[in-house]
């Protein structure tokens, strides 16, 4: 189990890292944007950067304590470390390369466990190729088996796939979630894909602004998050506020009034007038032509296309409902209902897919 609560402010930033958690064998996923923190935080955990106050701890193995004083060089520290650009040595093949971290009694042993390595991550077979010869998922492997190598008590991965293609980073995925089923040690697993945070995450921390500002099981912080820090990294498009106008409890609903309409949410013990913050994700909301009144969403909402706009294979929709709402949708959808802007929509919305944020 690895204890971390580590405060750090960079040079002379107005940035100040201040996190406290726990991570406990499995794969912990790190997710929030481009400066939230998360790299600093691996670094401190590997020691590449001394915190100003905390306290680092892995099985009752101190790293660091800033109030004993206690802080383990990195080499001490038994950490193993995925970077995104790899950081493999050009003029050493694969194997040298594994051979490098490798730690043993003599030098055929350390060949054997090299090989097993590479064998382990499935690139046995590139062994005696140099880094420029190997394709992107393949230098990712080696990195890997390097990592693992050196018998590490914890692995750091600071977004390893950013560089390899979509088929090779889904192989990838998989392979590292089996990598620590097999090594029974803590990963950590910085990122900013959402998906990929949930396909291999069996935690989730949510940075922002070097806090964290959730934490839990990653397809439960991302279906409903609490607060509107989390709700703006994990990708809540729809963030409104509104006051409770009744409750109807025979039925498990609320009604919260916004600024030109209503919506129906879960039963909350909220008291009636209070102030609230709603978060809605754009892809859990459907759009119609017609108003459709039987069917299990609770929330009909007539209104008006303002525009539209391409992403990628997604098309993005604002709807004015009273008050302005984003809908994700295909473009074969958009297509097939003539979307248009001033073309009169209905937003179908399921009162589950209505979440306060404190």
């Amino acid at each position: 189990m690895l204890e971390a609560a580590i405060k750090k402010r960079l040079g002379q930033s107005s940035f100040a890292l201040d996190v406290a958690f726990t991570a406990g064998e499995g794969i912990t996923v790190i997710f929030g944007p481009s400066g939230s923190g998360k790299t600093t935080t691996l670094r401190a955990i590997a020691g590449m950067v001394t915190p100003d106050e905390g306290k680092i701890a892995l099985d009752h193995r101190v790293y660091f304590d800033s109030a004993a004083p206690v802080d383990l060089p990195m080499q001490r520290r038994r950490v193993g470390f995925v970077f995104q650009d790899y950081l493999l040595f050009p003029h050493l093949t694969a194997i040298e390369n594994v051979l490098y971290g490798i730690h043993a009694p003599n030098e055929r042993a350390r060949r054997e466990r090299a090989l097993e390595m590479l064998k382990l991550v499935g690139v046995d077979h590139a062994a005696e190729r140099r880094p420029q010869a190997l394709s992107g998922g393949e230098q990712q492997r080696v990195a890997l088996a390097r990592a693992i190598g050196s018998d590490p008590a914890i692995l750091l991965l600071d977004e390893p796939l950013s560089a390899v293609d979509m088929a090779t980073r889904s192989r990838l995925l998989d392979e590292i979630v089996e990598l620590q089923r097999k090594t029974r040690i803590p990963f950590l697993y910085v990122t900013h894909s959402p998906a990929d945070a949930v396909r291999i995450g069996d935690a989730l921390l949510v940075l922002s602004e070097g806090n964290i500002v959730q934490q839990g099981k990653p397809l439960e912080v991302f279906n409903a998050p609490l607060n509107v820090p989390a709700a703006q990294v994990v990708g809540t498009e729809n963030i409104l506020m509104g006051r409770i106008a009744e409750h109807q409890a025979e039925q498990g609903i609320s009604v919260v009034n916004l600024e030109k309409c209503r919506i129906i949410i879960p039963c909350t013990d909220l008291p009636q007038g209070a102030r609230v913050t709603l978060g809605i994700r754009a892809d859990d909301i459907i759009v119609s032509r017609e108003p459709i009144t039987r069917t299990s969403a609770r929330n009909l909402l007539a209104g008006k296309v303002k525009h539209l706009l391409r992403d990628g294979e997604r098309v993005e929709l604002v709807a004015d409902c009273g008050v302005d709402l984003k809908v994700r949708i295909t473009p074969q959808a958009a297509q097939a209902l003539e979307l248009a802007p001033g073309v009169p929509i209905f937003l179908l919305i399921k009162a589950s897919s209505c979440h306060i944020l404190l």
